[in-house]
């Protein structure tokens, strides 16, 4: 269909089926095990957010895995039969392979079928960091742009977002390596929450330690006020692991000190196998993309 632009994503993005449905974007699975059972990640209802993380308080330990180059390459190819331009936004390259997977896809389909032209953009986010740059492309795609002013247009939207997380389950961080066993049982005994970003290469870098939520919001809280840009002219998003009252409190100190609208939504599975439960995530624009602090 000569003239067809499509919006795509993976489903670290965390919209629910029916939204990307609503809106008209394709996503491709990215999925998780657990319970020796492996699943997708695109939930279709509140419930199946709330289930997951019931598992993980009741000691499971997902484990997820990457899309590879041929999946990517079968999605295209269907994806290529509907449109002449695709516009692929990924989880990011600095959390996982898909994307040099899509990449390489991408130009094999191309090479194919060259009246095709399929951009992949990498989020250098996640969940609701990923699903910001996604509503953007929603939002100029509407607007009737091209696919590459759309993906012109996205990649800007990456280059300003900002992504301060804050993690509840210092356990989950020792799964991953980042901090010992010995520092997980001390800094959970002392109720540290580390502060983390996803700097300017998508990776996740830990910038400070607080003791107690509520330090943590303040210290992200002041962060925004010395980054965001143009509040009155954005929306921000919170990310939550099954942790909403803990959500709903940032969103009242935002909403109140720049008015701006809040939006409040899930971390799914993908993104909460490495995280667990309770983990707090702060999405907005800024004046350039975050880098680990001296």
């Amino acid at each position: 269909m000569a003239g067809t632009i499509l919006l795509s994503t993976d489903s670290a993005s965390d919209l629910l089926k029916g939204q990307m449905e609503a809106l008209g974007i394709r996503c491709i699975p990215l999925t998780y095990t657990v319970g020796g059972e492996t699943f997708d990640g695109i939930f279709s209802s509140e419930d199946e957010y709330t289930a997951f993380y019931d598992q993980i308080r009741a000691g499971a330990l997902p484990t997820t895995s990457l899309i590879n180059e041929m999946l990517y390459r079968e999605y295209f190819s269907a994806l290529a039969d509907e449109a002449d331009e695709i516009v692929h936004l990924s989880l990011s390259g600095g959390l996982s392979g898909s994307y040099n997977n899509a990449v390489e896809a991408a130009e094999a389909v191309m090479r194919e079928r060259p009246d095709v032209h399929i951009y992949v953009i990498d989020s250098l986010g996640a969940t609701q960091a990923q699903r910001n740059t996604l509503d953007e492309g929603v939002k100029l795609r509407d607007a009737g742009l091209s696919g590459k002013e759309i993906a012109d247009g996205m990649r800007k939207c990456v280059s300003e977002t900002q992504v301060y997380i804050v993690v509840d389950d210092l356990f989950h961080l020792k799964r991953g390596g980042r901090v010992s066993g010995a520092a997980a049982v001390i800094g959970s005994a002392l109720n540290v929450k580390p502060i983390v970003i996803l700097d300017d290469h998508g990776r996740l870098e830990v910038v400070g330690k607080v003791i107690g939520s509520k330090k943590a919001l303040k210290y992200i809280l002041e962060r925004m006020r010395k980054n965001i840009v143009e509040p009155e002219a954005q929306t921000v998003y919170i990310a939550h692991a099954d942790c909403r009252a803990y959500a709903e409190e940032l969103r009242e100190m935002i909403t109140e000190e720049f008015g701006c609208p809040v939006v409040v939504d899930w971390i799914g599975a993908v993104i909460g196998s490495h995280t667990g439960a309770g983990t707090l995530g702060l999405v907005y624009r800024g004046r350039e993309r975050l880098k680990k602090e001296k």
